[in-house]
């Protein structure tokens, strides 16, 4: 049984990395990504506010 999902914000300034991340991240049944941000700056500013548990900032 799988609890409550790992919730994951991406922060890239490549829209293909972003994507990518994506994929393989979305495609695990306990991680579900809640956000995506062009930088980190941006990923602050992300609206409404996450509150992810990981960042994955590259």
């Amino acid at each position: 049984m799988i609890g409550v999902p790992i919730r994951i914000l991406i922060a890239d300034d490549q829209e293909g990395i972003r994507s990518a991340f994506r994929l393989v991240l979305d495609a695990q049944p306990d991680m579900t990504v809640i956000a995506e941000a062009a930088d980190g700056l941006s990923a602050i500013g992300v609206e409404p506010p996450v509150t992810g548990d990981p960042r994955i900032v590259s």
